[in-house]
């Protein structure tokens, strides 16, 4: 089923299509926030409020994307966060197991470690960014939004949305230049 089925069946009262929704949305969600907040307690409440808001406004939804829905409101939820908290401390110096079941993990354990590495300089240079690069591409990488599903999120248009995440990525590009060991090239 599309979400905009399990949508229809959801409002109609069925506890299963609600279930089937948070499992489909519900960890992309929660990557979104952790990234976003660093903080655990916080992303599982914000997902948490996002579902709770769709169960709230489900007369509003009638056509469109769900998941630009869910998104437009997650978007909105971790703006208010972060005016309210005055700056944004973001990303956890640790970041948690890929929630993401459909993420393949590592059996390696040198790969697994070269992994979280990059994690670690991925956050550094993220850290640095500003708040709306770090949106833009935390919609893109971790929510999995697509440049049209964005582009209505964040209520811009397509082209202008396409730049600005381009603009957002060369800047993590370059911040992640400082921030990567010089690696040795070996030749096939």
């Amino acid at each position: 089923m599309t979400p905009e089925e399990l949508w229809k069946e959801a409002i109609r009262g069925s506890a299963k299509a609600w279930e089937d929704l948070y499992r489909m949305f519900g960890s992309k969600l929660y990557c979104f926030f952790l990234k976003n907040t660093g903080d655990i307690e916080v992303s599982m409440d914000k997902t948490q409020e996002v579902f709770e808001r769709l169960f709230r406004h489900r007369e509003t939804f009638s056509t469109g994307s769900l998941k630009t829905w869910m998104f437009r409101i997650a978007k909105n939820l971790l703006i208010d966060w972060w005016r309210r908290r005055g700056h944004a401390e973001i990303l956890s110096e640790n970041p948690p197991e890929i929630v993401d079941s459909s993420i393949r993990l590592e059996e390696d354990v040198i790969d697994r470690l070269e992994r979280e590495e990059l994690m670690g300089f991925i956050d550094s240079a993220l850290e640095e960014m500003k708040e709306g690069d770090r949106l833009l591409l935390g919609l893109v990488y971790l929510g999995g939004l697509s440049f049209p599903e964005l582009a209505e999120v964040m209520e811009i248009p397509l082209g202008t949305i396409k730049t600005q995440t381009r603009a957002a990525r060369l800047r993590l590009d370059q911040l992640l230049i400082k921030y990567l060991p010089a690696r040795e090239v070996k030749a096939s």
